[in-house]
């Protein structure tokens, strides 16, 4: 449904529009692994020319987004995401 459980978001972004966007993407890149035979997609990845968005399952029913600038060293996000998911799961079971 797109409900945000916590967030830190830039000040003038809405949560709620935000969580709904995210809960749009969730469904349309399942739809795109399937049709597309990719498997259960792991993250959805989109970069603009101000940042990226990082979209990955935090488990069955949650998802866990992140907003980055450009100057984030995209290694270590993808490993400091890792962790924090990590510790999420073992939070929300």
């Amino acid at each position: 449904d797109g409900l945000p459980l916590a967030t830190t978001l830039p000040s003038g972004m809405d949560d709620e529009r935000v969580s709904a966007m995210s809960a749009a993407m969730l469904s349309l890149g399942e739809r795109i692994g399937k049709e597309l035979v990719r498997g259960v997609i792991d993250r959805i990845y989109v970069e603009g020319d101000q940042g990226l968005s990082i979209l990955t399952s935090c488990g069955e029913d949650t998802v866990f987004l992140v907003l980055a600038t450009k100057a984030a060293k995209q290694g270590l996000l993808m490993l400091e995401i890792k962790r924090t998911l990590d510790e999420l799961r073992m939070v929300l079971s």
